[in-house]
């Protein structure tokens, strides 16, 4: 039987919201977000193996990852994932009869091809990955630099995450390198036609590193309901429209 995982709870009323974050940093990145939820919801933030809480914990992969998740959270009725955390959580709502599914900076495949022109060029993730591999800690450093990229308030983006950079616990070398080939390797789009949960699609407008595209298709796809920031880059929760959100939520049509 899988174990859950260590979480943060916020809230104790409404629907009950699972709620997965991103690569390279734990919940405590989306604790506004979280916070904001836990005003309408009953959320459960359980970070993911290799980070955070669960820093000693670790998977065998990204399918494991999304079982010790959604054992976690088993009553799950709303799952709420950003970036990589919205990966995890499309792949949920392919294995769970969700109410609800928001999908946050977040995209069904990550990298670029040749029938997909909304993801990462090869060059650009090896590079990345490249400088990855010869310092961790300079390429968080750089992901929160291009998370900010074109956002109005840049600086307040490079805050948030460079604030948690250094501080303990750190997710281990195993998670970001499993974490940067589940980006790499893990496309999603024949696995949207079995979702049935309702779709909302949360992405800033100026979003360098997933293509606000992604949205737009997800929306042809499932007919996902689509929120775009303007200003906003890819931590869009940070430039409001978070309220909208929440309603969505916790909306019972």
């Amino acid at each position: 039987m899988t174990e859950p995982l260590s979480r943060r709870t916020f809230g104790d009323r409404g629907p009950r919201v699972a709620l997965l974050h991103g690569w390279g940093w734990d919940g405590r990145l989306i604790a506004p977000l979280a916070e904001a939820l836990g005003r309408h919801a009953h959320v459960v933030q359980a970070d993911l193996p290799g980070y955070g809480l669960n820093a000693e914990r670790d998977c065998t992969g990204f399918d494991d990852c999304v079982e010790q998740l959604m054992a976690t959270v088993p009553d799950a009725d709303v799952v709420v994932g950003w970036s990589l955390g919205g990966l995890l959580a499309l792949a949920w709502a392919t294995r769970a009869p969700l109410r609800k599914l928001a999908l946050i900076g977040a995209t069904p495949c990550f990298m670029q091809a040749s029938d997909w022109p909304h993801g990462m060029s090869a060059e650009r993730f090896d590079a990345f990955a490249d400088a990855f591999d010869d310092a961790p800690m300079k390429a968080r450093t750089r992901f929160a630099a291009l998370s900010a990229m074109g956002d109005a308030d840049a600086r307040q983006v490079r805050a948030a995450m460079a604030g948690l950079v250094e501080q303990p616990p750190l997710p281990s070398r195993q998670a970001l390198d499993q974490g940067l080939q589940w980006l790499h390797d893990v496309d999603l789009r024949a696995a949207v036609q079995d979702v049935s949960a309702r779709v909302l699609c949360f992405h800033g407008m100026e979003d360098r590193v997933v293509d606000v595209a992604a949205c737009d298709w997800m929306s042809s796809a499932t007919g996902a309901h689509c929120v775009r920031m303007p200003g906003a880059a890819h931590l869009p929760w940070l430039r409001g429209g978070v309220a909208d959100l929440c309603e969505w939520v916790v909306a019972d049509d």
